[in-house]
């Protein structure tokens, strides 16, 4: 492991290692913290001197194995009976351990850590190479996918080389280890989510939550191909990951190296970082990491991306990876102790260096780094994202050099409330908006436990020598100060500023041809775009120091040799329109997968006809919540009365959706279902306002308020033939939403 390189400014702050489990831990506020526990392999007493070497393996559970032998290639003791079966210790020094080749179809044993556990070792390899370990057979249904593969626990020291893995929820999990290596294992098919989202419309359910996992809530919720607790020295290379949800887990891991890896076309995150410092990732892959998407429909992301860092990581090499089409690119966020808690002591995810990294099309932001410090931004690509290049709400310190932020459909680099911020040396272009930097009263964090601890002032950044055109706006400055510009370009025929309460130090006069000198470009040009009550400092001819220092900062020599650059493997999918959602997740057209079928939103509902009337109704005089025998009374003059298709919003079309309007309306619908099979039946409705549904007349989900969309859903017992199915709605105000589903449980 080499160390990680000190960026310029000199030492970091120490992050204090908090010691944990994924089992149980204490929780916030506990001042002493809940007691470890091992499922298997009993108590955990005093560590040894010498660890002795256990392989620690259920026996009884069914293994389907194809090898010459007929015989549990895994099992070292076979007259273990039902309990565990114990290795013999053996003499200290390096062994390896062959596996024969096979496939195997090992689930993980009900109440045990994994299929195979390994406790304990020093000075291993387990070789797997030509063996193929699942849970549940290839091919099987993935969010059925449950238990874990192989648990390494209080190991140092040992390398897993090859090796085919899928079926499980969590198909490696490291714990409490130093030194593990893991080299060359592929990944196939472990657990994931099933997407209720359409492509005519967004579930809300899919959305994933990051921000909390202490008690493990990551793998626990939803699964990855390889988890790392509490670990430091890890190495993760050449592995490769299709078919899941979640890559590389990396929880309360230090000093560690993940290089040369491909997990890509996953349903949440490629890599998941979580308190973790001090660690090298170089030269991976995590392409189309991504859910929430449906092309010039709806582009939300869901949390989902192809980094993902939470909760004090900090001091992090991010070097020469692919995180493109993904939710966010990079997501990073400072966590809980510091946004939510205001814990004075708390840091944020703080002094990472994000360099040479391709993060194009990401469904929300290329890069979002948020309420934390010190961040360095160099030399990436943060081109084609649907809302912003970079996303730095809260950020302090942070440094934005050399990077390319072009056609982004919001602002290239944004930044709220943030203090300190040096944005130099960029290319932006054909954005909405090029730099956006404001202060808005933000009731949540200015006055919230953040505001407390922290400055929320948007201050004090500077803007040098940027190349911006073709953008809408180049600049939208909103209550800020301290802003110095210097020798931006920008090109000649964008239309003046418009500026309002706009004041420079010692300088009174501030009419437009001194604001443009203020904003001193080289060549005498000016930028488009909004003041409003705007500071700006002179520019004296002196930079920052961080700005001289970073240009002759020398990268450091990270692992890895894989190309990231998509064009560059002959491997491009194009922009965001590449992005095509199937039941699980993104489509692989890299691995020759068939295109997903465009699924029919409704389920079994997808092709009824709904008869439907819908009706206005006024807030003070016929309110469904209220006065709901005077709102049912509207419907006898309806605005409109069509047959429709299954609804996915509550217009059902563009056309009636003109008619009726956004607010204050009403409607009932019927249709009749047949069902070919009877059987138990998952009846969903996500609504956005008040909702009731009927099976056969008996009501089966009711939410009759005003709420935010919202699913809800109902299992229902349905016989073989016709049944009616029919639904009151009303919309208050602002969104909407109205999306039915049946389908067999």
């Amino acid at each position: 492991m080499k160390p990680i390189p000190t960026p310029p400014g000199g030492s970091r702050p120490a992050t204090v290692r908090r010691a944990s489990s994924w089992r149980a831990r204490s929780a916030p506020g506990e001042s002493t913290p809940a007691p470890r526990v091992h499922r298997a392999g009993g108590s955990r007493g005093p560590r040894p001197g010498i660890w002795r070497h256990v392989l620690a393996l259920t026996a009884g559970v069914a293994l389907v194995a194809c090898s010459s032998s007929g015989r549990d290639p895994f099992a070292e003791n076979e007259d273990a009976g039902d309990g565990p079966a114990v290795q013999e210790p053996v003499p200290k020094g390096p062994r390896i351990r062959q596996i024969s080749a096979g496939s195997y179809v090992r689930p993980a044993p009900s109440g045990s850590d994994a299929a195979l556990v390994l406790r304990g070792f020093s000075d291993q390899t387990l070789d797997l190479t030509g063996v193929e370990l699942r849970g549940q057979e290839k091919g099987a249904t993935i969010d059925r996918a449950a238990g874990w593969g192989i648990l390494l626990s209080e190991c140092e020291n040992v390398t897993i080389k090859g090796g085919v893995l899928g079926g499980y929820k969590a198909c490696i999990v490291v714990e409490d280890c130093k030194g593990v290596t893991i080299d060359g294992t592929r990944f196939d098919g472990w657990y994931g989510q099933r997407l209720r989202s359409t492509t005519y419309a967004e579930d809300q359910s899919d959305w994933i939550y990051p921000h909390k996992n202490d008690d493990g809530e990551w793998i626990s919720r939803y699964g990855g191909a390889i988890a790392v607790d509490d670990s430091t020295g890890i190495t993760i290379k050449n592995c490769r990951g299709r078919r899941g949800q979640n890559g590389i887990l990396l929880n309360r891991v230090w000093d560690s190296e993940v290089y040369d890896n491909d997990f890509s076309f996953l349903s949440g995150w490629g890599l998941g970082m979580y308190r973790s410092s001090q660690n090298v990732v170089s030269h991976n892959v995590f392409d189309y990491c991504v859910r929430g998407y449906s092309h010039d429909v709806y582009w939300r992301g869901q949390d989902s991306a192809g980094i993902l860092m939470f909760e004090s990581c900090s001091r992090n090499v991010i070097a020469r990876n692919s995180a493109t089409h993904g939710g966010d690119g990079v997501f990073l966020y400072a966590g809980n102790d510091l946004v939510e808690r205001g814990l004075e002591t708390a840091t944020g995810c703080d002094d990472n260096i994000f360099l040479e990294t391709d993060l194009r099309y990401a469904v929300a932001n290329s890069l979002e780094a948020t309420f934390s410090s010190g961040n360095a931004v160099l030399f990436n690509d943060l081109s084609g994202s649907h809302q912003h290049g970079i996303w730095g709400g809260y950020s302090s310190g942070m440094v934005i050099l050399g990077n390319r932020i072009a056609d982004t459909l919001g602002g290239g680099v944004t930044i709220e409330h943030g203090q300190d911020c040096l944005i130099a040396d960029n290319r932006i272009s054909g954005s909405e908006v090029g730099v956006q930097l404001y202060w808005d009263d933000d009731v949540q964090f200015v006055r919230g436990p953040y505001g407390q601890v922290r400055d929320t002032l948007s201050r004090d950044h500077w803007i040098l020598q940027n190349k911006l055109a073709d953008n809408v706006l180049d600049f939208i400055l909103r209550r800020t100060t301290g802003l110095v510009f210097h020798g931006n370009e920008y090109v000649p025929g964008t239309r003046e500023p418009y500026f309002e309460n706009v004041t420079a130090q010692a300088d009174p006069t501030l009419d437009r041809m001194t604001v443009q000198r203020w904003l001193d470009a080289l060549d005498g040009s000016f930028p488009s775009g909004n003041l409003n009550d705007v500071t700006l400092n002179p520019w004296l001819g002196i930079p920052p120091e961080e700005l001289e220092t970073w240009r002759k900062w020398t990268p450091p020599d990270v692992p890895g040799t894989q190309e990231i650059r998509a064009e560059n493997r002959d491997e491009a999918g194009g922009g965001l329109e590449s992005i095509v959602m199937g039941e699980f997740g993104p489509w692989d057209f890299r691995s020759g997968e068939p295109r997903p079928e465009r699924r029919k939103p409704g389920g079994d509902l997808a092709d009824t006809r709904w008869e439907a009337t819908w009706f206005r109704w006024q807030l003070n005089e016929s309110d469904p919540r209220t006065a709901e025998r005077l709102w049912r009374n509207r419907a006898s003059a309806p605005i409109v009365s069509d047959e429709v298709g299954v609804f996915v919003n509550p217009w059902a079309n563009d056309d009636i959706r003109r008619e009726v309007g956004n607010d204050f309306f009403g409607l009932f619908a019927r249709t009749t279902v047949r069902i070919d099979e009877g059987g138990a039946f998952a009846l969903s409705v996500v609504s956005d306002d008040g909702i009731r549904v009927f099976v056969d007349e008996q009501l089966v989900i009711e939410d009759w308020t005003r709420h935010a969309s919202k699913r809800d859903e109902a299992l229902v017992a349905l016989d073989r033939g016709e049944h009616t199915i029919r639904i009151e709605y009303f919309q208050v105000q602002g969104a909407a939403a109205l999306v039915l589903d049946l389908s067999p449980r």
